[in-house]
This record gives structure tokens, sequence and C-alpha cells, in this order.
């Protein structure tokens, strides 16, 4: 057969195997879920294990229950510590506000009357009109109301299965922790070395894109609050510092973002006819937005190791095959393609594959 054609069958198997292992590895892991997290946890509190074990003599299993009830013991406090101290916040806001939340019902209740004035002064056709659109709009809200009891109703009774989740965590984080060794040298036994290596290399890639990732965004959430924080203060917003933390917080998510609080926030202030605190709002949305924009790729690139116009690219067409879960996904299956085919080509480049296909 010609070597260019065993080339062209290489690759596309290379490409074909990769896409399915990547279906199937997703689909894999919302069932495997448990153990996934088990394992990402073990990996973190390995070296406490070491040192328990080295400076303390302990054994590997007591070493590894005393790892594990201490990391549960600094997450339960930091979530105390977390809820306690947003508690008092909105605590602290809301007692300190009274004025505000009066304000706000008086404003909102003459636009309802103002618009009540408006409607009752059109023609007999536009109010049909108008009825009709908030019937649709009813409709619409009930069906909004409706799959919200749903959802708290499969929450409440998705309850056990959260318990039985996070106690499935903790024991296969045990488990796995405390008999790491083992666990190692029975795959060893049973897998052979050369794939082995290179399902090592894509694991550590994808958390190391996973990890990249989730810091990146870390980075860009603190980028997002000092730009806020900045600009309230510049505006004459009270307590620029909380509602720029918050509104940071939203922001790392694709659906809401910084424009999910600051549009309606500057509608809201148009309407009351508060137009330089409107424009003052849509202003600092447009800084944040464009700046997020330009920064992202770059920065989310150097993170996860990609060229930011690879990442630009790979972070669009994951959005458009996945949702905006696909922003996450995209980095991550490129960076997996990169490896499992650097791997399979023996690390030649691409200058040699075109120069191999080229020849006669």
């Amino acid at each position: 057969m010609d070597k260019r054609i065993k080339l062209v069958i290489k690759l596309v198997l290379i490409f074909g195997g990769t896409v399915v292992g990547l279906l199937l590895g997703f689909r894999l892991a919302i069932y495997l879920a448990p153990f996934l997290i088990a394992f990402a946890i073990s990996s973190l509190i390995e070296p406490v294990i070491c040192f328990l074990m080295k400076k303390l003599k302990f054994r590997r299993k007591f070493a590894a229950l005393v790892s594990l009830l201490l990391g549960l013991m600094v997450i339960a406090i930091l979530l105390l510590l977390l809820i306690s101290k947003l508690y008092n916040e909105i605590a602290s806001l809301s007692n300190s506000q009274p004025q505000f939340w009066k304000e706000t019902y008086q404003n909102i209740s003459n636009l309802i009357n103002k618009g009540l004035n408006i409607y009752f002064g059109l023609p007999s056709e536009v109010t049909a009109q108008i009825s009709n659109m908030v019937s649709n709009l009813s409709h619409s809200v009930t069906g909004v109301v409706d799959s919200f009891v749903k959802g708290i109703y499969n929450t409440a009774v998705s309850i056990p299965q959260m318990v039985i989740f996070v106690l499935v965590t903790i024991l296969s984080t045990y488990f796995i922790a405390s008999d790491r060794d083992g666990i190692y040298d029975y795959i060893k036994r049973n897998v052979p070395q050369e794939f082995l290596n290179k399902v090592i290399d894509i694991k550590d890639n994808m958390f190391a894109a996973l990890f990249g990732y989730i810091k990146a965004q870390m980075i860009l959430m603190v980028i997002t609050f000092c730009e806020l924080s900045l600009g309230f203060t510049i505006i004459g917003i009270k307590r620029p510092i909380l509602l720029g933390l918050v509104i940071s917080f939203i922001d790392a998510f694709p659906v809401l973002g910084t424009g999910g609080v600051l549009v309606p926030w500057a509608i809201y202030e148009f309407l009351t006819k508060d137009i330089r605190m409107g424009v003052s709002l849509l202003i600092l949305y447009a800084i944040v937005l464009v700046i997020r924009q330009m920064i992202e790729p770059k920065i989310v690139g150097q993170q996860i190791g990609l060229h930011p116009l690879v990442t630009l690219m790979s972070m669009y067409l994951g959005m458009r095959f996945f949702g905006f879960f696909g922003l996450i996904l995209g980095p991550i299956t490129v960076l997996v393609f990169k490896n499992v085919i650097l791997g399979m080509i023996k690390q030649r480049s691409l200058k040699e594959l075109i120069s191999d296909f080229t020849k006669k």
C-alpha cells in the first residue's frame, strides 16, 4: 500500500478514535463522577499523607484517614465562614437600606400607574393586542413557575441521591488514598506500559487544562472585580466592594455574565429618570465586556498551554457544538487531540508529516 495512503488512514483512525473516545469519556464521566472526584481529592491530599508517613511514621491507611478528615474539616470551616460572612453582609445591607427598598417600591408603583394611564388611553384595537400579549406572557410565566416548582421538588427528591453521592465520593477517596501504591501496581501488571504512558499523558493534560481553566477564570474574576469596584466608586454607588465581588462571581457563569446584572440595572435607572446613572452603568458594562473579550483568550491560553488564537477558536467551536459548557470542553478537547496525535506520530512535526505525504 502507498505510504501516503497509510499515513492518511492512520490520521483518520487517530482522529476518529479520539473523537469516539472523548464522547464516551464525557458520557462516562457523568456516571463515574464520584470516583473521578475521589481520584482528584486523593491526589491533592497525597503530599499530606506522605508527610505524615515520613515525619510521624504513620501507616498509610491511618495517614490517609487523618488527611481526609483534615481536608473535610478545612472545607467545612471554609464553607461555614463563607456562609456566615455572606449572611452578615446581607443582613447589614438589608438593615442599612430600608429607604432604598421604599424608594424602589415607590418607583415601581409609579411606573405601573403611568403604564395603566397610558393603556386606558389607547384605541381598543391596540389594547386588544396588548391583552393578547399579556395573556401569552402570563402563560409563559406560569410555565416558568411550574418548572421552578418542579425543580424544587426534584431537588428535594434528589437529596438522598446527593447524600449517597457524597458518601460514595468520601469512601472512594479513602480507598484510593489508602491503597494508592497497590492500585498502581495492579494497573502496571495488567496494562502495557506504552499504553499506560499515553493514558497518563492524556490525564495530565486534561487535569492541567481543567485546573488551568479554573485558574484563568479566577484571574478574570479578580480583574472584573477591580474594574467594577473602581467603576462603582467613580460613579458614586454605595458598597462598591461588595457589589463588585458579587457581580464578579456572577460573571463567571457564561449564561449570566456582568450584563445579566448591569443591563437590567441600567434599564431600571432609565425608567426612574436617573439618566446619568443608567448611562454610567452601560459605559461600565461596555468597558468590562471589551476588556474581557480582549484578554480572555490570552489568559486562558497561557494557563492551559495553547496559543490565544487556538484557544479562541476552540472556545467558539466548543460553544457552537456543546453550548456554554463547550467553553471549557473546547480547549480541553484540543489539548487531548494534541497529546494523542503527537504520541501516535512519535513527536514528529507537522512539516515532517507533510513532507512524508508529498513524497512520491
